[in-house]
């Protein structure tokens, strides 16, 4: 008798704990995305906001409206007659992968990693420097202290944005763009437009007379919202489509329609709706966009860069990048490219384009935080880091677009799309036709190790930004 009681106490006292795990469910707000079946009016938006969902977000030009619901609310928005479906917005983050090492400084003005792919030859011996073009950085923002690595009228201030609707009554924060603790973002541009060393001397980038539009859709833990990053998608496209109706006097210097792409050192497991809708607009208005292909290996590319309209950025080293100081890149590399075994790998329906550097890359970074570290410190904490991943890779063929851009423009006008851009990346690129390569895993204590991959690493091989921008109309 006891034994019964006792197990019929154990039974209701299950039956009300699943009770109260099913009642907080049920009143657990969640980001959710709600597709519209056509015109999204304030008629629409009151029925959403009657039955349960506190608005974030309101794109019209793809017919979405983004905000938070509870799982019980959500049956009742879904059966609305203006509702097409409803879905649940995915987690996105950064792309950098190994974690930073410092070292002696004096880079120079050239770095391996530009040398690897010919950039050099661009700016001294073709004229090309990214001039006349806008590149919006889709990352984690700046550092406050940025102008201590980039010259001010390198970045566009005035289109600086972030998108962050963390809830509904989130107070907006236009500045919240240079406000950024991760660093991330500011490893990201200086790749693009070079940066400065101690105020002492300057390293260049892939594009360094491109402009750079700082859009923060990551947090400062590097992670980040489908939605927040569509959101930016579409505030790049519909600035860009306002320059061109107003026949380039939108974007400086005003003469001409200034061409912008889309770099996204990021990534998450599947392809929001929601995302994919944003940049079908983007590319459709005429901007270009690049994406990292993930950190993931062997399991697989990230998403937007799998996504096959996407420019989309493996990450490839060198076997020298150690000692680059003291050994020139060779002008073969045949066997000396490696495929880093953390770059994502082109599973069936992924589609993977092309390798840049992305392995020990230098830049500026302030992995403690923010806070502006004197001149005379020299690295405690430290303000140059090397970093890898596709991350580092993505800034390499963004800046490379710019300069074949910048050729397109010569003409006042911007005839390539980005289909013809992605054709002549990969149709120039050098192909990877062996699959494996040395490399050595640790300069303090080196071994040489061999490292290993298939095809479905490749694409279409590393990019080579010479060959991209001769073969550009």
């Amino acid at each position: 008798m006891r034994k019964t009681l006792l197990a019929s106490l154990l039974i209701l006292a299950l039956v009300f704990s699943m009770a109260s795990v099913s009642a907080k469910s049920e009143s657990s707000p969640k980001r959710v995305f709600v597709e519209i079946d056509g015109p999204v009016t304030d008629e629409v938006l009151g029925q959403l906001k009657a039955n349960g969902l506190q608005i974030l977000y309101v794109f019209d030009e793809i017919g979405f409206v983004v905000g938070i619901a509870k799982d019980k609310d959500l049956n009742k928005i879904s059966q609305l007659e203006s509702v097409r479906g409803v879905g649940t917005d995915v987690q996105v983050h950064v792309t950098s992968e190994t974690l930073p090492s410092t070292g002696p400084y004096g880079f120079g003005n050239y770095i391996w990693n530009l040398d690897m792919i010919n950039v050099p030859t661009v700016h001294e011996e073709m004229g090309y420097t990214g001039k006349g073009v806008y590149i919006a950085v889709l990352d984690t923002g700046l550092v406050p202290n940025w102008r201590d690595y980039f010259e001010e009228d390198k970045i566009a201030t005035e289109f600086g944005r972030a998108f962050l609707a963390m809830s509904p009554n989130a107070h907006y924060n236009p500045n919240a763009w240079e406000a950024d603790t991760h660093s991330h973002g500011t490893h990201v541009t200086s790749t693009i437009i070079g940066f400065w060393v101690y105020g002492s001397y300057r390293v260049s980038g892939v594009a360094p007379d491109a402009k750079i539009i700082p859009v923060k859709v990551l947090h400062n833990n590097g992670l980040g919202w489908s939605t927040d990053i569509a959101a930016g998608i579409l505030y790049i496209a519909d600035l860009y489509k306002a320059e061109k109706e107003s026949g380039g006097a939108v974007l400086p210097p005003y003469d001409e329609i200034n061409p912008i792409v889309i770099s996204m050192s990021l990534g998450g497991p599947v392809l929001s709706p929601i995302e994919k809708e944003a940049i079908d607009y983007a590319i459709d208005e005429g901007v270009f966009v690049v994406a990292a292909a993930g950190n993931d290996g062997e399991n697989g590319m990230d998403y937007p860069g799998a996504y096959e309209p996407v420019i989309s950025v493996g990450a490839a080293g060198w076997y020298g990048e150690w000692w680059w100081r003291t050994l020139d890149v060779p002008e073969d590399l045949t066997g000396l490219v490696y495929v880093t075994d953390f770059s994502g790998r082109e599973k069936e329906g992924q589609d993977l384009d092309v390798l840049a550097p992305g392995s020990r890359v230098v830049g500026p970074y302030l992995p403690y935080g923010a806070a502006h570290p004197p001149y005379w410190a020299k690295g405690v904490p430290g303000q140059y880091y090397y970093l890898g991943g596709t991350s580092m890779a993505t800034p390499h063929v963004s800046g490379i677009v710019a300069l074949m851009l910048e050729k397109d423009m010569e003409d006042g006008h911007v005839d390539l799309t980005q289909a013809e851009v992605e054709n002549i990346l990969e149709s120039t690129a050098m192909p990877i036709t062996w699959y494996s390569a040395p490399a050595i895993d640790d300069p303090v204590t080196p071994e040489w190790i061999s490292i290993e991959w298939g095809p479905d690493a490749v694409g279409s091989g590393l990019v080579q930004a010479d060959a991209a921008v001769g073969a550009t109309p």
